[in-house]
């Protein structure tokens, strides 16, 4: 499998994902909503009852020693230079 295939099988898992966790906050924003005592009470969406995913920010260093590690997995050598930051 190539890495493009990679990525959109990915992309299509996450969308079937977001898909299924969006029926289920369907059904509870429905619940929810006929649950409420009054009117003014507020009225829920489904995105309200969706887990929130923030992607987390990676730093340079942890970059790169992301790429160090897949290196050494797969047996490439380092080349010492005054662009390598350690």
């Amino acid at each position: 499998m190539t890495l493009a295939q990679f990525n959109t099988l990915a992309d299509r898992y996450g969308n079937e994902q977001e898909w299924l966790n969006w029926r289920a906050g369907l059904v509870a924003s429905v619940i929810a909503n006929t649950h409420r005592t009054k009117k003014s009470d507020k009225t829920f969406k489904p995105t309200d009852f969706m887990p929130k995913i923030k992607p987390k920010q990676q730093t340079p260093e942890a970059m790169f020693n992301q790429m160090m590690i897949i290196n050494a997995a797969l047996g490439g050598k380092v080349v010492e230079n005054e662009t390598n930051p350690q």
